[in-house]
């Protein structure tokens, strides 16, 4: 690296650490009225705890003397009372600004979430689910640590050093200045073993991220992997993964457990020179014993904020190296959202037009997924997209509600640019089958009233019906009611992807993009569903994308892409009778479904 990518490097590193303080500093803003009540209480506390030593040196003091028992019982009374008072401004200080860290932890869980719903498809091309679900569970936690017991610590122990020194310095001036000569070297070691907090902290959630991904894309790919017999190679590789992130657990233990270990010398040094040179005050008489108690005290109270440092430390290298990674993901601006001069669009009818439209998933691509196509589907026509596989179809019905970015002036609705079109108002007329018909854990009929209001009963069943899946309801456990599973696991592909057609036509939008939605039903099934589709299409623009000519032969107009370029389009007779790619592929398919027959 050069001089002048490292210097950058630096440069970028520090802007993006600002970054992160202000959006953390807005969370805290938010949330200030309980860090305040909190900071408030520590100052209280803060006298009580200077208040405990000084009454335990009045109580020997008391005993010293030769004090009649009543005054002793009388001090020793107004010794507990410090005591208890002590505890409850501590834990109501506590309790207010563990409350403000947990707010914090539900607003930027909520904030995460959002953002993540609002970021392009193109976005998760090049993030793993397994890393992101660690930011939103592991980091989100490392957070709200930092935010509450570390940003408590590094607010009191400031106060209470700062009390107690003072305390110290009125008793003993010169006993106090010795006993803190040790303790300038707390900065050094503090600094040295910071930054190995930092660090590790970020080497331990980067390999936690690690072996959430994997553990996650296995679960879901269980089937791949006891098909092709991968167990043992699965657990070598996660057994792999969780040794890495031991050693890298193993070296955070080692530095978070050398830090106390160092700074708690430091209040023993102190105590030493506490003996040595106030134990001979003592003897010369020159420091009474309950003065000598009451420095002791504040010695030892002294290790309390000192030892908690080494605590506290990690806790915000762990914090801020997950928010920092958090940050990362906020920082990702949505490419997808609503344009300053987008225009009041209250309903669409369904007339979409391609310009001129060269597309690539990204800039790196060396050849582009869609080549200077234009196209204009009149609004209420069914049209169907067919071509080799990779030659562009779903890619071209995929910009229709604008899930990748796209310039401007390249694909119109109703004549109106669809990055001027609200998201809101552009997807709520669309309806898109996927090719990969997910479905949510949740109820069938939950699954196919997703995009509704409610689950609207009389609206899920005549889905289903028109959807050909209302058969199959019968032979579910529990009907409509039945828990589909993870990804709709309990149903068969033909019947996912049926129910992700009847969750469309649940919608009723203006226009319906069904991206080879009927590859996985068979010809009867596919010819029964064709029929009740009939009366949906009309009044709406229907645009299909299919890998079989049989889906598309009925559609008003048919478009034969190839290289992302449109080779042909027409009718089917017509593209028959041209004897071109159509013809080809409708040939080889009849073909196929012979050998099928005949099988």
């Amino acid at each position: 690296m050069s001089a002048g990518e490292f210097v950058q490097d630096r440069a970028t590193i520090a802007a993006n650490r600002r970054t992160m303080f202000r959006r953390l500093g807005y969370y805290v803003r938010r949330n200030a009225g309980d860090y305040v009540q909190g900071t408030i209480t520590t100052i209280v506390y803060a006298g009580f705890f200077v208040a405990l030593p000084v009454m335990v040196g009045w109580c020997v003091q008391a005993l010293t003397e030769g004090q009649p028992p009543e005054e002793v019982a009388r001090r020793c009374f107004l010794l507990f009372l410090v005591a208890v008072g002590r505890s409850a401004v501590r834990f109501f200080s506590r309790v207010r600004i563990f409350n403000a860290a947990r707010n914090i932890e539900y607003q930027l869980r909520n904030d995460l979430f959002e953002h993540l719903q609002r970021l392009p498809q193109s976005f998760y091309f090049h993030w793993r689910t397994g890393d992101l679900m660690s930011r939103c569970v592991n980091d989100l936690t490392s957070v709200r640590l930092m935010l509450g017991p570390g940003l408590l610590s590094v607010a009191q122990t400031p106060v209470l050093l700062g009390a107690t020194l003072i305390a110290m310095f009125w008793l003993d001036p010169k006993l106090a200045a010795l006993v803190l000569i040790p303790y300038p070297l707390f900065i050094l070691i503090s600094r040295a073993f910071g930054r190995a907090m930092h660090s590790s902290n970020l080497a331990v959630q980067v390999g936690l991220a690690d072996m959430s991904n994997h553990l996650q894309e296995t679960i879901s790919g269980v089937a791949v992997v006891k098909a092709y017999a991968m167990e043992g190679t699965t657990r070598s590789r996660f057994e792999g993964l969780c040794t890495d992130l031991y050693q890298r657990q193993l070296r955070v233990a080692r530095v978070n457990g050398a830090m106390p270990a160092v700074t708690s010398l430091l209040p023993m040094v102190g105590m030493w020179i506490i003996f040595l040179v106030g134990g001979q005050a003592v003897l010369d008489r020159e420091m009474t014993i309950a003065e000598f108690f009451t420095f002791s005290m504040f010695n030892y109270e002294l290790t309390f904020p000192i030892f908690i440092m080494g605590w506290v430390f990690n806790l915000v290298q762990r914090g801020t190296a997950s928010m920092q990674r958090i940050d990362e993901v906020l920082s990702t601006e949505p490419s997808i959202a609503d344009r300053e001069d987008a225009v009041e669009v209250e309903e669409i009818d369904g007339e979409i037009e391609f310009r001129d439209l060269t597309f690539s998933y990204t800039e790196s691509d060396r050849e582009p997924a869609l080549r200077e196509l234009s196209l204009r589907i009149p609004k209420g026509s069914v049209v169907g997209f067919v071509g080799p596989v990779g030659s562009g179809k779903t890619t071209l019905a995929s910009l229709i509600p604008r899930l990748y970015e796209i310039e401007d002036g390249k694909v119109f609705i109703d004549g109106i640019d669809v990055n001027r079109i609200p998201l809101a108002t552009l997807r709520s007329h669309i309806a898109m089958v996927p090719q990969d018909s997910f479905l949510f854990s949740m109820s069938l009929a939950d699954n196919v009233a997703y995009g509704l209001p409610g689950t609207e009963g009389e609206a899920v069943r005549r889905a289903a019906e028109l959807a050909q899946l209302s058969k199959d309801v019968d032979e579910l456990p529990h009907r409509y009611e039945t828990v589909v599973g993870e990804r709709g696991v309990m149903l068969s592909g033909g019947q996912r992807q049926r129910t992700a057609l009847a969750r469309a036509l649940a919608l009723d939008p203006a226009i319906l993009i069904l991206d080879d939605t009927l590859s996985a039903v068979d010809a009867e099934t596919e010819a029964a569903i064709q029929e009740g589709l009939g009366q949906v299409f009309r009044g709406r623009t229907v645009v299909i994308v299919a890998s079989r000519v049989s889906t598309v032969r009925e559609a008003d107009l048919i478009v034969v892409l190839d290289g992302g370029r449109i080779v042909e389009q027409g009718s089917h007779e017509s593209l028959i009778a041209q004897e071109g790619l159509y013809s080809r592929l409708a040939h080889d398919q009849e073909d196929e479904e012979r050998v099928e027959g005949a099988a």
